[in-house]
Parts: C-alpha cells; structure tokens; sequence
C-alpha cells in the first residue's frame, strides 16, 4: 500500500541557500549559462522558460564529514539533477570529474 500518512524526526545538516544563489551568479556569469559540470545540459536551452536558472549545487566537501563549518565557493558544483543522483549513487561518492570522464 502507498499513501499512508507517517511522522518521522530527522536530524539534517543545515544548508545555507545563499551560498546556493551565490554560486549560480558565479558560474551565469564566467560562462552565460548554467551548465551542468558533468554532461552539459542547460535546462533553460532544453526546457525554454521553465527551465531558465533551474540547476542543482553539490558539495564537493561532504557535510556530513565534520563539524559544523563555512562553504566556500570553490567547494560547490552546478550539476543536473541525474548527474547529482549518480555521483552520490555511487560508494565512495564520485567526482565530478570521474562522472565527467565516464560520459565522454
């Protein structure tokens, strides 16, 4: 059966969207586009409208590996949401770079 109704408690690490927003600026501005770092693919040339600004940010610095700290820049990439899925799919996590090399 699907659609039953659950409460859960979770603990999650804390995001900061800013620093999300901040990193999109970045790369819309050094290339024009918001390019997936891995395959390419620009929803907003895909998908027109709808698409335009829609990209994912991965952490190339887990969270979830340490303390609680600042995120630079430098730490995020733009990826679409299938390429973000199979770099945390596989065990240990991916590079960017790995999953780009498998593409090609």
């Amino acid at each position: 059966m699907e659609g039953r109704l659950l409460f859960r408690r979770h603990r999650r690490r804390e995001r900061d969207p800013r620093i999300v927003r901040r990193k999109k600026a970045q790369v819309l501005q050094s290339t024009g586009r918001l390019g997936c770092e891995a395959c390419d693919v620009d929803f907003g040339e895909v998908y027109g409208e709808i698409g335009q600004g829609f990209i994912e940010c991965h952490h190339t610095v887990p969270l979830f590996s340490g303390p609680e700290r600042s995120t630079r820049l430098a730490e995020l990439v733009v990826v679409c949401s299938n390429c973000h899925r199979m770099i945390h799919r596989a065990r240990p996590m991916m590079s960017v770079a790995l999953l780009k090399e498998l593409l090609s």
